[in-house]
């Protein structure tokens, strides 16, 4: 079974990524495991799953594997050395020299690495692009470098189509490939009409592969009808979703060469960053977000020496995809699973021994504070431990074990370790942190722009920024950025630190003028409900539009928005819903309208008769019939429609001039009309369209110019006489079909350019005129 599928110039902190990896200690097993997938032959066939309580160091024993252990050995190396325990064969491979091992191509992506631009690692384009991206890198030591020839040309299609510049798509490329190979596929997608692009692809990959070009045909089926389907796909709704596998195949193929590198390892780090504080989600809609990633395992030849690792807090749920998106999920036997877990003590104290403290009493007093079970020493903690001694060390303090005497063990712990540390840094250095608390991600222009918009509380200085970054909770991510821990952040935002809401204003000002989504994070810290309803409009225009991949980044940085109203999350999801649904991911949509739907329903317990929430309410309602209606769940449809209409008539009780309320049940009438006519329910059907009028009348006497209300009402006269005129009841199909043209007529007075209301009119027209024929 080879695939799843078928086809800094002061001393740095602790716990900063490269001090962290000098002291790095234990996990000798996780270097074995690593130098057994890189050196037993066959491959492993199974994906790596590293899973642990968050701050356990996953993300750390990631980096440390990527840049300290990925080395492969002779047979015969490996045959001598493999026997050795596994503290004495880390330490051979670590120790080991350049020249005496074979590098292994490697790509490390972060899901938890967030804002700053438009690139996001959990997105289905830019995530795999960033994966490619680090591959290509990687391997730009090879003799032969790894090429993905169709994945790069859906990438450019999918760019140029996009009304991307050469130079804007060059710049997502490395730029040892962008000179030549991604100028001659803009080239081809540039200068070529669609039904050329083939042939001259084929003959730039003929050229540009020479002999490998054979192994390409053979191990991805390249066929120029494979190509032309890639150009007649829709771009959001299914290009997007196919290009997983095809960096996949191309992946494969790349491996097959005779050249190639006996092995690459793909690192995948902060799984559960897909899904932020919304971990327990409805399942079709927990399984679509990470559903490209799964596509993209699914859719490896393992056997080929492609070794995967994935590291988070959970053992992912892949199996149970099967249930609600088949073909995406991964089966249990693909998984080896294998748990992270805290430091032991002897551990810990080597860990401290490292960092510089040899104070023997205040070593175990550490130890004990960061203890979370016998012999069991949480790594966060213990790094916040000695965070706040070094700090004080800084300051010309020495801290003994009486100064942690009265941190209670494993209560509260981490917070009080933070608020005590930030003590003994300096002003500017605290200040600096509550500001960049504010930010999702951040790097030294960021810092630079708040301390220049801030200068009363700090200076942007590289030294105090060097400073900052020492700290266990500020992590260097993949991109070359920083993010401050979880907590520390929520700690900022219950504090409501002037400096922190300060902050917030300065990154919407900034972000504003970089239109950047990042700016709805900070609207929405500073006023929670201006911002998730700013979302909301920008969701809906963006999904008005088609704008799919807008739609994706707003998603990505709905779960880190506050939202505190049963009200506003049925707005939210009811959005969602919508955009699922025009990706035609009917069963994610359904649930995303059933949450909108529920809270709506806890929106109306207090008070029980807001209008606002039974007419959103009665949208929700309708909008899941006639997805249930489309799907041929008649029953269903039936049901969702009526229960629609009943929000609509409790909203219409207590405002019985709300002229949306009238204008929307009219609408849902129509629709349920349809329904019970292609049911064969004539009598009903008859007696829906006319109730639909009725409300469309109603919504017109309050506001005689509402232009839709006037073409809906016009679409309901046309349907209502269709189906008098199917049962022979010409005389009133004649008078609905004429009144349908009067109320076209009258929308058309008030909105000459209405496209809609001018081919509704001439529809009727032509149906009116089939009457009379016939």
């Amino acid at each position: 079974m080879p695939s799843i599928d078928d086809a800094s110039q002061e001393l740095p902190s602790v716990t900063e990524e490269m001090r962290s990896l000098q002291f790095f200690t234990d996990r000798h097993n996780f270097v074995r495991l690593l130098a057994e997938c890189l050196n037993e032959d066959p491959a492993p066939r199974r994906i790596q799953v590293f899973h642990g309580e968050g701050g356990n160091g996953k993300s750390l024993l990631l980096r440390y594997l990527r840049t300290q252990c990925c080395k492969r050995l002779t047979p015969q190396t490996w045959q001598q050395v493999k026997a050795l325990p596994d503290a004495k064969l880390a330490e051979y491979i670590t120790g080991l020299k350049p020249g005496n091992y074979m590098p292994v191509p490697v790509a490390l992506l972060d899901f938890g690495s967030a804002g700053l631009g438009v690139e996001s690692s959990r997105d289905p384009f830019y995530g795999l692009l960033m994966l490619r991206r680090a591959l290509g890198e990687s391997a730009d030591n090879l003799s032969q470098r790894l090429r993905f020839p169709l994945y790069d040309f859906a990438c450019v299609w999918y760019l140029h189509q996009k009304g991307k510049s050469p130079d804007e798509i060059k710049a997502l490329f490395p730029l040892g490939e962008a000179a030549g190979m991604v100028s001659t596929l803009i080239d081809v997608v540039s200068q070529n009409a669609a039904g050329a692009i083939a042939n001259a692809l084929f003959s730039f990959f003929a050229g540009g592969l020479g002999n490998r070009f054979t192994v390409y045909l053979a191990k991805v089926g390249l066929k120029k009808e494979r190509v032309q389907q890639i150009c007649q796909m829709d771009l959001d709704k299914e290009l997007v979703f196919e290009l997983p596998r095809l960096l996949g195949d191309d992946l494969n193929a790349a491996m097959a060469q005779k050249e190639s590198p006996p092995r690459i390892v793909l690192f995948f780090d902060t799984h559960e960053a897909f899904w932020g504080h919304e971990r327990q989600q409805p399942t079709a809609k927990y399984f679509e977000r990470d559903a490209w990633v799964r596509k993209l395992l699914r859719r490896l030849d393992l056997e080929q020496g492609i070794v995967a690792i994935v590291a988070g807090r959970d053992v992912p749920r892949w199996a149970e995809a099967k249930a609600v998106a088949p073909k995406t999920d991964i089966p249990a036997e693909y998984l080896k699973t294998q748990r992270v877990g805290h430091l032991t003590e002897v551990d810990g104290a080597e860990y401290l021994q490292k960092v510089g403290i040899d104070d023997a009493a205040l070593a175990q007093r550490l130890l004990a504070v960061a203890r979370v079970a016998p012999d069991e020493v949480h790594p966060l903690y213990l790094g916040l431990c000695a965070d706040v001694v070094l700090a004080a060390r800084e300051r010309g303090e020495t801290l003994t074990a009486a100064d942690f005497a009265d941190l209670p063990d494993l209560t509260d712990t981490a917070r009080q370790l933070i608020e005590r540390l930030l003590r003994y840094v300096t002003p500017e250095t605290r200040y600096a942190i509550e500001a960049l608390s504010a930010c999702r991600r951040f790097d030294y222009a960021l810092y630079t722009t708040l301390g220049n918009a801030l200068p009363s509380y700090y200076q942007p200085l590289r030294p105090h920024f060097d400073a900052l970054i020492r700290f266990s909770f500020v992590w260097r991510d993949t991109q070359g950025g920083y993010r401050i821990h979880d907590l520390l952040r929520r700690l900022e935002d219950e504090r409501e630190a002037p400096i922190t809401r300060e902050a917030h204003q300065v990154l919407l000002q900034h972000f504003q003028t970089q239109n950047s989504v990042e700016v709805l994070y900070h609207q929405n810290r500073l006023d929670w409900r201006q911002g998730v309803e700013t979302w909301a409009e920008k969701f809906d225009e963006a999904l008005h539009y088609s704008r799919y991949d807008l739609c994706r980044s707003l998603l990505d940085l709905r779960s880190d928005l506050l939202i505190r109203s049963d009200f506003m999350v049925g707005v939210v999801s009811d959005s969602e819903g919508q955009y699922f649904a025009a990706l035609s991911q009917y069963v994610a949509a359904e649930q995303e309208f059933r949450e909108s739907i529920a809270a709506y329903n806890g929106a109306l317990q207090c008070p029980p008769d807001d209008v606002y929430a039974l007419g959103n309410k009665g949208l929700t309602l309708q909008r899941l019939g006639d997805l249930q209606a489309g799907l041929s769940q008649h029953g269903e449809a039936l049901s969702s429609y009526q229960e629609a209409i009943a929000a609509y008539d409790g909203a219409l009780q207590r405002a019985p001039d709300d002229v949306d309320a009238l204008s929307n049940k009219g609408l849902t009438l129509q629709r349920l009309g349809d329904l019970q006519a292609s049911l064969s329910q004539h009598g009903e059907a008859l007696s829906s369209y006319q109730e639909s009028i009725a409300a469309y009348d109603g919504a017109l006497q309050r506001a005689p110019d509402y232009v839709y209300a006037l073409n809906n009402k016009g679409n309901a006269l046309q349907r209502l006489g269709a189906l008098q005129a199917g049962l022979s009841q010409h005389g009133e199909a004649l008078s609905s079909y004429q009144q349908a043209i009067a109320a076209y007529d009258g929308a058309l007075q008030r909105a000459p350019d209405l496209v809609e209301a001018l081919n509704n009119k001439g529809l009727t027209l032509q149906s009116l005129g089939d009457l009379q024929a016939g």
